[in-house]
């Protein structure tokens, strides 16, 4: 097979792939699961995949595959997504076109609802398997509604997605392929869900997991396998066990609907090979994926990272590629023979900045309440000088708001505040009352402190290191003392629901119609996460119904219920 080679800011496989009709019930295989079958080791493909009506059928653009070689790529943490994993069809209940308008089946044969959403029907893919060759049935699914999602030591708080007006969901198990979800009222946003993480979230194998769990051990013997695992608490080894990223099993024991089955893992490497029960097929009948194996290796420099792409020894990165790179990746271009696209990020906005507005300290708190502050903040930051100086002309300066083409855009949501207007900016901190300066030029709060706070942010997916160093300096500008670090997606993930953070920076991703109306997390109170920290306490309170948190005030609760009304 001729290597695959392609550098892009964000390109996932899975997206080569269109949905064609049934195919008939011939197939083939890759060479590698013929001797497999030929050994004995495994059943032959026709008795591997669905039955022959529910077998997933993909056309490629352009033309037929074939089978062999390993793709080579980078990740920066062993835990998470990375281009190796990005290289694989996340394995979600239903799946979007091409275009992100409408909603295609894809690990579910069909999911509808005929009352508004208020019930769901789900068909499974009949003879669908495991990658350790397990049925996979709506047992699955029951399991981790009755013995996960309802389990207060596995899930202490139903999450949003899970419930509407006030009530958890229920779920109803009709034979081995259908389910019936049921809500207390219309929840027609919830396929959107499907489309996204929740589409993955409860495909738990349950014959594999349930060995970990009180409900289908023996008390004793489970207290055993949590302490020799170096666990307290048999919650604690259930997680370890069932740890996924992006719906991929980062765990080789357990099974998976992937592509490719996670085979080892290393200091330096995690190796991927074909799922052989996987239960998709080209319009040839060959069983997919092309590609044997995806190795990822783990590194922790960017810039080991690039030297790696420069010279050749990745044949696929796009995750952790960045656009302040692009002169060094095309330099190198035809001597090391690979290709480098720019493509459109899909985002509201490549960076968005979020000041702590349930901070701990009140002086800051009603700082960054302040709707003047924010506004200023935006004033001072030179949108322009921006884009030329870090995304070479490329980028629309905008405001944070949902894409051009959402149904929900407004082009005075765009532009409000965007433009470069320092002395307009001052003007509404003065207003303030924080036209007090100390000696080094820097605006006092109420309290006689010096205006201060720190921006902790996660530096994946796009230039924000040299995004923040600028801004920085625009705000010193107008007499705001910043400062900022970059700190890894693990301590963000601590401090930022537990409303340590000041202030935070992220990528404004998930601002199309598929999933901006079921997760305005950018635009209400929504449950707290590393990548926010705009109102954790706020968004704790909503996300729990009242029991944790903080209630917001009403003009906040407003906004709530203005999305909640949509």
């Amino acid at each position: 097979m001729k290597r695959l080679r392609i550098l892009g800011i964000l390109t996932i496989l899975a997206c080569l792939l269109l949905v064609a009709n049934a195919a008939g019930a011939s197939y083939s295989e890759a060479p590698m699961l013929q001797e497999r079958v030929a050994a004995g080791d495994l059943p032959p493909v026709e008795d591997r995949l669905p039955v022959p009506d529910d077998v997933y059928v993909v056309t490629p653009y352009d033309s037929v595959g074939q089978y062999g070689g390993t793709l080579r790529t980078v990740t920066l943490s062993a835990t998470s997504q990375g281009d190796d994993i990005l290289s694989m069809p996340f394995p979600n209940l239903v799946k979007p076109d091409d275009g992100a308008s409408v909603f295609l089946p894809h690990v579910a044969k069909s999911m509808d609802s005929t009352d508004g959403g208020q019930t769901w029907h789900i068909y499974l893919r009949q003879g669908m398997r495991w990658s350790d060759g397990e049925p996979f049935t709506t047992d699955d699914l029951m399991f981790w509604y009755e013995d996960v999602l309802l389990n207060e030591d596995l899930t202490p708080v139903v999450g949003v997605k899970w419930r509407a007006h006030g009530e958890v969901m229920k779920m109803t198990q009709v034979d081995d392929y259908h389910l019936i979800i049921e809500f207390a009222g219309p929840n027609p946003f919830f396929i959107n869900e499907m489309v996204h993480a929740g589409g993955w979230d409860f495909l738990f194998p349950k014959h594999y997991l349930s060995q970990f769990h009180p409900a289908y051990v023996d008390e004793a013997a489970l207290d055993t396998m949590t302490s020799d695992a170096g666990f307290d608490a048999w919650y604690e080894l259930f997680a370890n066990k069932n740890q996924t990223a992006w719906g991929v099993p980062i765990n080789p024991d357990r099974p998976t609907l992937s592509s490719y089955v996670l085979v080892a893992i290393t200091a330096d490497r995690r190796i991927f090979e074909r799922n052989p029960y996987f239960w998709k097929v080209d319009q040839e009948g060959n069983q997919l994926p092309y590609i044997d194996r995806i190795e990822g290796e783990i590194i922790s420099d960017r810039e080991v990272m690039n030297g790696m792409i420069i010279s050749g020894s990745v044949d696929f990165a796009g995750l952790n590629t960045s656009i302040d790179n692009y002169p060094l990746y095309r330099m190198y271009e035809q001597e090391s023979g690979y290709n480098v696209f720019l493509r459109d990020a899909g985002k509201g906005n490549e960076v968005i900045y979020m000041v702590n507005m349930t901070h701990n300290d009140p002086a800051l708190r009603e700082i960054f309440q302040d709707v003047r502050f924010r506004r200023a903040l935006s004033l001072a930051i030179d949108r322009d000088e921006l884009n030329d100086v870090i995304y070479f002309g490329q980028a629309a300066p905008r405001q944070a708001t949902v894409v051009d083409s959402s149904a929900y855009f407004r082009p005075e949501f765009a532009t409000a505040y965007t433009e470069y207007d320092p002395q307009r900016a001052e003007q509404l901190l003065d207003e303030m009352g924080l036209d007090a300066r100390d000696s080094d030029g820097f605006r006092l709060r109420a309290d006689g402190e010096r205006l201060f706070f720190e921006i902790e942010y996660v530096d994946i997916e796009t230039p924000k290191t040299p995004n923040v160093e600028l801004v920085s300096q625009y705000w010193a500008e107008i007499g705001i003392d910043v400062r900022y670090r970059a700190v890894s997606g693990e301590l963000a993930s601590q401090r930022a629901p537990a409303n340590l953070m000041d202030a935070t920076m992220w990528h404004q991703g998930g601002m199309s119609d598929v999933l901006w109306p079921v997760r305005p997390q950018f635009t209400v109170p929504w449950t707290p996460g590393w990548e926010r920290s705009k109102w954790p306490l706020w968004g704790d309170w909503v996300n729990t119904d009242g029991r944790t948190g903080e209630e917001p005030p009403e003009q906040i609760q407003e906004l709530r219920g203005l999305w909640e009304e949509m």
